[in-house]
């Protein structure tokens, strides 16, 4: 390892080391967990506040981080853990977002359309339909 590499891994232990001390000194249990959920929140709030088109969810109008925040500070809700990984939290997030009113969903295609029946696609359906060798409406 160089000198140089070796300074920027001393800079990085150093940074650790006062987030460490930092959450350590809150004034909450499972201070990792806080860390956590709102920095998964302010991404969410950051990438669904933007014009995207490919996106289906939205920021609900009004809404603000503050607001969230002060949800989330009087009922924290028990599914907000990293027991169980990363991606169960990243949902529980979005669900919680949701079922609050923080975010909406944008139903511009049709794919929350309840009335329709769902189909079961097999991996060669999907194939052949991503291939344009077939329609939805062809298989059976």
């Amino acid at each position: 390892m160089d000198d140089i590499q070796y300074d920027r891994g001393q800079k990085v232990k150093m940074q650790l080391d006062q987030i460490v001390n930092t959450l350590n000194g809150m004034d909450v249990s499972l201070s990792l967990v806080w860390l956590w959920t709102w920095d998964l929140i302010r991404d969410k709030y950051d990438q669904y506040s933007k014009d995207d088109l490919y996106s289906d969810l939205t920021i609900t109008e009004g809404t603000t981080l503050d607001t969230i925040w002060d949800k989330l500070w009087s009922q924290v809700p028990a599914s907000f853990t990293l027991e169980y990984g990363a991606e169960y939290i990243d949902e529980a997030i979005t669900d919680w977002m949701l079922d609050n009113g923080f975010l909406t969903v944008l139903d511009d295609d049709g794919w929350l359309n309840e009335d329709e029946d769902l189909v079961d696609l097999t991996a060669e359906d999907e194939l052949a339909m991503s291939e344009g060798l077939v329609n939805l409406d062809e298989i059976p």
